[in-house]
């Protein structure tokens, strides 16, 4: 395979968690807003990712990655995982702190490194986020979660992961103590702003519509599932 630029590994990442987060083909746009960037420049780097025989690419109905593009996404997503729960579990990051670092961390190629990397951590399933972690074949485990928008009301949740990985946001959680593992309850959903109010740890809070959906939860009766 040809050597690949860090912005063309960038590009790559993004179509990988695109695609994983709606199971449909990326349009230039949306990847062009997640890296801050003109549709028409990522138009170009989608000629040079399809040129490399990374992606496919139709116009109108967007891009995904083959099969080669998908190693190499799943390979970048590890290492970067990977970092993340060092970052936060060795070195004493706070989880609004780990993504910028662990983005730059992702870039060193060294297979040894990373699996070294995940014996010492004790091979993770998933990384601060709640987010799965590929081992060294490529392959991580699904689990079922829903944003808490698209839940039933009065049923024990518990939150798996989170979408918006901002370091506002996630600050603005670690001040509500809502975290990876946390336990809740829906009591009432408001018509009026369409805000939530929960029960955790025995108290009431109230959550924005916004805050609601960037939670992602799973029921802990598994017997349960969004109506």
């Amino acid at each position: 395979m040809d050597h690949l630029t860090e912005s063309e590994e960038d590009h790559i990442k993004v179509i990988f968690k695109l695609f994983e987060r709606s199971g449909q083909a990326v349009s230039t746009n949306a990847i062009a807003e997640q890296m801050k960037t003109s549709p028409a420049s990522v138009t170009d780097m989608i000629r040079r990712l399809s040129n490399k025989k990374l992606v496919s690419y139709r116009k109108y109905y967007g891009v995904t990655l083959n099969t080669q593009g998908n190693t190499v996404a799943t390979s970048l997503i590890r290492r970067n995982r990977l970092w993340k729960v060092l970052l936060a579990q060795k070195l004493n990051f706070k989880w609004d702190e780990v993504e910028d670092v662990a983005d730059q961390l992702e870039h060193i190629h060294s297979d040894k490194l990373v699996d070294e990397l995940d014996r010492m951590l004790d091979f993770p399933k998933y990384d601060v986020y709640g987010d799965p972690i590929p081992d060294a074949l490529g392959k991580y485990i699904l689990r079922s979660r829903y944003p808490l928008t698209e839940v039933s009301f009065g049923q024990q949740l518990t939150v798996v992961g989170i979408i918006d990985h901002t370091p506002g946001f996630l600050r603005y959680l670690d001040n509500q103590n809502i975290s990876i593992g946390t336990e809740i309850i829906i009591l009432e959903k408001f018509e009026f702003d369409r805000s939530y109010l929960i029960l955790h740890k025995g108290i009431e809070k109230q959550l924005s519509h916004m805050i609601a959906q960037n939670l992602l939860v799973r029921y802990n009766n598994r017997i349960n599932h969004p109506p």
